[in-house]
């Protein structure tokens, strides 16, 4: 592995982009002062994470962009290709491009192979090649003087830096600083376990008070749970019964709503029939009472008939009487005072004839209400006869009422008689009144007659109200067996709507006991949550209901009597000692870990140390001869030897490292003593011996032959062909000889725009 080429672009004195192309072996870069020689050293700390301004000779990051008078870029990048052929960086790439890019307004970014990444990526994958900060691969202007100044134990931190023990150290610093921390938690859990041991004793006893009290509680909640379900399944299914109660009785009300619909209707449609039959019956019966009526004023006719009958033949006798005094008795004026009286046949006659007119119309009227209440039939014959007695009374009352002849014949004839001697006249009148008294017998003849007819008439009036009675009475019973059924049909409505007024009382029992029933739910429900904080679904997931509510309910009872026992107990206190006890185990099981750990700390510790110091030992003998063998090269009249200075104000393997050198010139001095140049040469054999065990892919020497004569220069190239072998080596320097003996070198030059102007030469192949 080795560096292939710098690309810089902005980089402090290069403002155009440059390029470096190195190969292995020596590459010397010169030129004058200023012209950005070093720049290329701090470039590649740069790139490689330096992170301080004064390491890279400015004040802040932002002075590493290329400023001039006339110009000023905004943005800084240098870029290090590694030649990665052998796989020393472990990765799959061949070349190894690092990249550092900073701008002007701030902020830094880093790629690798042209990919983002962080320093940290890059000083992880350049530490395993033996590259990096405190390595010493870079060795800065001025640096290597004082490297020989340090004190015994500075160079042992170098030597350890290089060969890679600092790692190491850091590792066992690492656990060192674990052991301390583990010891210290040693300690604290010791004063914790001694502390809850105190609390925990005591509260083993209450504990266990408590976990009784724990099971009965437990205990408790599950019974009470059991009998919570249980009630809740009893009320659930008193609600269903209630449900299916409450549908029965609605669908029963809309069955008897149906009814009592058809009912109703049936009802409206009889009542109108029975109306029209209650009326029929009604006017049935008055038409019977006028019947009765009218029956009760033929008996009163038939009288009034038989005292005419009797009028009627008191006529006759006084006609016969008349007619006996018409021709013998003289005149008496008493005659006159007789036709006068009331008694008379006049009177008679008058009296008979508005009987006649009374009996006509009372007839008339039987006659009209028998023919509407029974069959013509039944009263054919006796209306026959009543007709012919009615017509033979109107002639009569004619011959009566009309004829003057009779009108006079009572009283007129007596004076007639009395004046008028002519027997020619009395014949005529005597005539008359024989006519007359035909007319009355024959008037008696009639009205026995028509009595006969008329007893007759009440023979069959009797038998006619007994079957129009019959028929009423039978019109009577159809009625009252109608009135039974409409009376029937109020009785099924009254039955229909008290069992619909009792399914609706019903049904709102029902509801009501829902109600309640809801109520005690939400009750035991609320009861349950306030006591245990569960929901009603987790209850019935978990628990079930009680086998025997009887004997979990006397159950629960002894249960919470025996709570009573427990009143003063933490009922916590076993869950708090489960706790300081899961605690206690949990330290104690901590501290077998610490104990465990620092153990196992320990051991690394002293494996470490006996690691390090193996390993210390066995490149230390390869560094001091590597140092005798660089410092005779460097000094050929000299000795030069590195050892190791125990000291007691350190620790372990933290010890100095003495350089004992003897420049030839026989003088026994310190090497503060020495002068510039041994100084650099000395320093350069102790850099060198060290750089011998822990190659690096490349070193870079900034101006480190400055401080050399001619002679101590050719024993530093001497050294530096020697070094450089298998190793890449870039140098600045201002010697002519130093140039000499490099393979490539780059001439920089500082333009007028303040940029470094590069020119490189290929010097394998040319003969010197």
């Amino acid at each position: 592995m080795f560096l292939k080429n710098i690309n810089l672009r902005g980089f402090k004195s290069f403002g155009t982009r440059s390029s470096l192309v190195f190969e292995k072996g020596i590459c010397i870069i010169v030129g004058p002062n200023g012209s950005g020689k070093s720049n290329i050293v701090d470039a590649i700390s740069w790139v490689l994470g330096e992170q301080s301004p004064k390491s890279l000779r400015g004040s802040t990051m932002g002075d590493v962009i290329f400023k001039s008078k006339n110009e000023e870029l905004a943005i800084a990048e240098v870029s290090l290709v590694f030649d990665n052929s052998d796989k020393v960086l472990p990765v799959e790439f061949t070349d190894v491009k690092f990249t550092r890019r900073v701008y002007l307004r701030g902020g830094s970014e880093y790629y690798i192979n042209s990919s983002p990444a962080r320093l940290s990526d890059v000083q992880d994958l350049i530490s395993q090649s033996g590259i990096g900060k405190g390595l010493y691969t870079i060795i800065n202007q001025g640096q290597i003087n004082n490297v020989i100044m340090y004190k015994d134990i500075e160079r042992k931190q170098i030597i350890d830096e290089i060969i890679g023990i600092s790692k190491h150290k850091i590792r066992r610093d690492k656990s060192k600083s674990r052991l301390a921390n583990v010891s210290e938690d040693i300690d604290r859990i010791n004063d914790l376990i001694k502390e809850i041991k105190r609390t925990m004793d005591p509260l083993a006893i209450e504990a266990e008070k408590s976990k009784e009290l724990s099971e009965i509680v437990s205990e408790l909640r599950e019974v009470e749970l059991s009998l919570f379900l249980t009630n809740i399944n009893n009320l659930n299914q008193q609600w269903d019964s209630e449900n299916i109660k409450t549908e029965e009785n609605l669908r029963e009300i809309k069955e008897i709503q149906v009814k009592l619909d058809e009912l109703n209707d049936s009802r409206i449609m009889f009542e109108d029939e029975h109306r029209s039959q209650k009326a029929v019956l009604s006017d049935f019966e008055n038409r019977i009472n006028n019947f009765k009526y009218y029956l009760n004023k033929l008996d009163s006719i038939q009288l009034l008939i038989s005292n005419r009958r009797t009028s009627a033949e008191t006529i006759a006798n006084m006609i016969d009487f008349s007619i006996k005094n018409i021709s013998g008795e003289k005149e008496d004026p008493a005659d006159e005072e007789i036709a006068g009286r009331k008694d008379s046949p006049i009177s008679y006659l008058k009296d008979l004839s508005g009987e006649i007119d009374k009996c006509s119309v009372l007839f008339d009227s039987i006659y009209k209400n028998l023919g509407i209440l029974v069959k013509p039939e039944y009263y054919e014959d006796t209306y026959k006869k009543f007709s012919e007695l009615n017509s033979i009374l109107g002639k009569i009352k004619i011959m009566i009422l009309n004829e003057p002849d009779l009108k006079k014949s009572g009283f007129k004839s007596l004076q007639e008689n009395k004046s008028d001697s002519k027997i020619n006249n009395i014949i005529e009148k005597t005539l008359k009144l024989n006519n007359v008294k035909k007319e009355v017998n024959r008037i008696i003849n009639e009205i026995n007659s028509f009595s006969k007819t008329l007893k007759k008439f009440f023979v069959f009036s009797e038998m006619l109200d007994e079957k129009i009675n019959s028929e009423f009475e039978n019109k009577k019973k159809e009625y009252n067996k109608k009135s039974a059924f409409y009376n029937n049909f109020d009785e099924k409505i009254n039955m229909l709507n008290s069992r619909k007024n009792f399914l609706e009382n019903d049904s709102y029992r029902a509801d009501l006991k829902k109600e309640q029933i809801k109520e005690k739910v939400k009750d035991l429900t609320i009861k349950i949550f306030d006591d245990y904080n569960l929901s009603l679904d987790f209850i019935l997931k978990n628990y079930k209901e009680a086998e025997n509510p009887e004997i979990s309910g006397k159950k629960l009872r002894d249960l919470k009597s025996r709570l009573q026992d427990y009143k003063n107990i933490n009922p916590n206190a076993h869950l708090e000692y489960e706790k300081i006890k899961e605690r206690f185990d949990f330290l104690n099981n901590q501290k077998e870990d610490l104990v465990e750990s620092k153990k196992g700390l320990e051991k690394i510790i002293n494996d470490l140390n006996t690691g390090i110091k193996k390993f210390f030992n066995e490149k230390f003998q390869e560094i001091n001869e590597n140092f005798k063998y660089y410092f005779k090269i460097l000094f050929p009249t000299g000795d030069g030897e590195l050892l190791i200075r125990d000291n007691d104000d350190y620790e372990e393997d933290e010890f100095g490292i003495d350089i004992k050198a003897d420049t030839g010139s026989n003088k026994n001095i310190s090497l503060q003593l020495l002068s510039g140049g041994e100084k650099a040469l000395v320093s350069i054999a102790f850099l060198f011996s060290i750089f011998a065990t822990n190659s690096s892919p490349f070193y870079v020497f900034d101006e480190i032959d400055s401080a050399l004569d001619d002679a101590n220069l050719d024993r530093f190239l001497t050294l530096a062909k020697t070094f450089s072998e298998d190793r890449q080596v870039i140098i600045i320097s201002h010697q002519k000889k130093t140039m000499e003996i490099a393979d490539i070198i780059y001439g920089f030059s500082m333009q007028s725009n303040g940029v470094t102007k590069i020119v490189s030469e290929r010097l394998r192949a040319v003969n010197v």
